[in-house]
């Protein structure tokens, strides 16, 4: 074989090599360009501005709650002068059972020291009408124990409400910012 026939058969299937290559890349490219388009998506800025509206929503509800649960509002919004300590110590307890339940689903949009704040205040306001229903008895009068919790709200160790709904009003701050 002379030289000029080994380069022919090269530069032939240096030839088919190149067809081949570019045949293989072409058809991949046009596999490319058929894939569906994505559909563009929103952009983040989009989604928080429709998020929120529904976190204000949620903070004004839980701060709402804890102001409903306020131990004064909330005996002067109960109580019934026929009522007995144990009847009034019963309807405290349901109403702030009743609210907190309502309200739960809101922890979904405020932080978790927020919904802390809002535990922390139940179970104390809860803790409170059960310690001042222990020093009564259970056929006094309901103004009896009425007036033993408006004295627990005048303890600034035991009763700490301000904090509560100022914690929860800076997180709703710190998160809109």
């Amino acid at each position: 074989m002379e030289i000029s026939d080994i380069i022919l058969i090269t530069t032939a299937f240096l030839a088919l090599l190149i067809m081949f290559s570019f045949y293989a890349l072409n058809k991949k490219l046009i596999k490319i360009m058929n894939k569906p388009v994505l559909k563009p998506q929103p952009p983040v800025t989009e989604a928080l501005k429709q998020l929120v509206p529904m976190k204000v929503n949620a903070y004004e509800r839980i701060i709402l709650y804890v102001e409903r649960i306020e131990l004064e509002g909330l005996v002067m919004r109960t109580i019934l002068p026929e009522m007995t300590a144990q009847q009034l110590q019963i309807i405290l307890s349901q109403t702030i059972r009743q609210e907190f339940e309502h309200n739960l689903t809101q922890q979904l949009y405020v932080s978790e020291l927020a919904w802390e704040q809002v535990r922390i205040a139940r179970e104390t306001i809860l803790s409170l009408i059960g310690q001042a229903y222990s020093n009564v008895n259970i056929s006094d009068n309901g103004t009896v124990l009425a007036k033993l919790l408006f004295a627990y709200t005048q303890d600034p160790e035991l009763y700490q409400f301000e904090n509560y709904t100022t914690i929860i009003k800076r997180e709703m701050k710190k998160e809109l910012q």
